[in-house]
């Protein structure tokens, strides 16, 4: 696992123990930031961050604020180890990480002064979650999560037969999908509002 382009291309990354966290292989993470085009500048947040990988090559690649979220501590302790890593390589990173221990589903209520600046939310929640966890159906479903997000590009890593709804019957307009064997990547747009950024994957 690296970091693919950008200030800090090469640099490799390393995951949290356990089996909690599944990392976005460097292929499909290519393949996401390739449709995704130019970022520089651009407002991100890392919803479900694991070991940063999605956020930091964000970074890398010229966002000028990524934010990770996570409920794990040892997730953030490898986050912050890979952000080392990385800020070593290339000092002269533009953008700034900020890191908070919470719920994806409480990115509204925790990162207020993000309402509605936005650009960007990675989204890679558990694949199968149980009925209790916040998973890709109830991401979907959240009014506030996408009331928060207006006009931003939501990128969801999700199992092939995850049965998600789309707009109109979830706050998000699907743009495209990429599939990978048994995993999928969803692009997809705030619905309320399109927003005003000049990239579209």
């Amino acid at each position: 696992m690296r970091i693919i382009s950008g200030l800090a291309g090469g640099v490799r990354l390393t995951a949290p123990p356990g089996k909690d966290v599944r990392p976005t292989n460097d292929r499909v993470k290519e393949s996401l930031f390739a449709s995704l085009g130019d970022i520089q500048g651009w407002t991100v947040v890392d919803l479900f961050a694991g070991s940063g990988a999605l956020g930091l090559e964000a970074l890398s690649r010229g966002a000028k604020q990524v934010t990770f979220l996570d409920t794990n501590s040892r997730s953030l302790a490898s986050v912050r180890q890979n952000l080392a890593a990385v800020q070593r390589a290339a000092p002269d990173l533009p953008g700034k990480a900020m890191m908070t221990r919470a719920a994806a589903e409480t990115a509204p209520r925790r990162l207020r002064e993000l309402a509605g600046a936005v650009d960007l939310l990675l989204a890679d929640p558990p694949y199968r979650p149980a009925p209790h966890e916040y998973g890709a159906v109830k991401l979907l479903q959240d009014k506030a999560l996408a009331q928060w997000a207006a006009g931003a590009i939501l990128v969801l890593e999700h199992a092939i037969e995850t049965p998600l709804l789309w707009h109109p019957r979830s706050n998000w307009k699907l743009l495209r999908k990429r599939v990978f064997g048994s995993r999928c990547l969803s692009f997809a747009r705030q619905t309320a509002e399109q927003g005003t950024q000049s990239g579209a994957p």
